[in-house]
């Protein structure tokens, strides 16, 4: 699934804008008595029904569906914590203004992405089937988008930091976002340094917005 230097791959389109609305910040009120597996799991489930709020909401266009996703995303993706995975050791290597830069970047992408998902949006389920605990106090809560052509596997890795819950991976059909972009971003590193990856993520942001498709 390459998403930083093509088009994603055509995936169930609530999957992508749950993503963006499932990594949050917001805490559950109940968070101070519930074990992290029961609020990760609660709080994956509030923001499925948010998101279905919005995507069900007859009185918004599909652009104003669009913007309320996209301000989901800005809101509660971790995209500094994110975007550290995705360097790794690159990460240390950048100046403060590479870094700065890059998170920028690819902040502007991601959403891209998530809002251009949205045309194909079919009326999709999602259901939470488990969860389970990962090392350093995380939670990996397992769905699935049930649609009419068949079921996707969505997992969302949260981490809960002093401001509350936030995303830190998206996993679909076994392919992590983290890890797809690392991949991508150390080849472009290594062959043409940072600032051409930032530059290509510019330029993919705005072919997602304008629907053009330059290389």
């Amino acid at each position: 699934m390459s998403v930083l230097l093509g088009r994603p791959a055509v995936l169930p389109a609530v999957a992508l804008a749950a993503a963006a609305g499932l990594l949050g910040a917001v805490a559950l009120a109940q968070a101070s008595v519930a074990p992290p597996e029961e609020e990760a799991r609660r709080f994956v489930q509030q923001t499925i029904d948010d998101v279905m709020g919005i995507l069900h909401d007859d009185g918004l266009s599909l652009e104003q569906k669009k913007e309320q996703v996209e301000s989901l995303a800005y809101e509660r993706f971790d995209f500094e914590l994110i975007c550290r995975f995705v360097l790794a050791r690159n990460w240390s290597k950048m100046s403060e203004q590479q870094q700065r830069d890059f998170v920028a970047a690819f902040k502007k992408h991601l959403s891209a992405t998530y809002r251009d998902t949205l045309d194909s949006y079919r009326d999709e389920k999602i259901t939470i089937e488990s969860s389970r605990p990962e090392a350093r106090g995380d939670v990996t809560v397992m769905t699935v988008v049930r649609e009419s052509s068949g079921d996707t596997r969505v997992d969302y890795r949260l981490r809960k930091t002093e401001a509350g819950w936030r995303g830190i991976d998206v996993i679909i059909e076994g392919v992590s976002l983290v890890q797809n972009f690392r991949a991508q971003a150390q080849e472009v590193i290594s062959a043409e340094g940072p600032d051409a990856l930032i530059q290509k993520l510019r330029n993919k942001q705005i072919q997602l917005d304008t629907g053009t498709k330059k290389g």
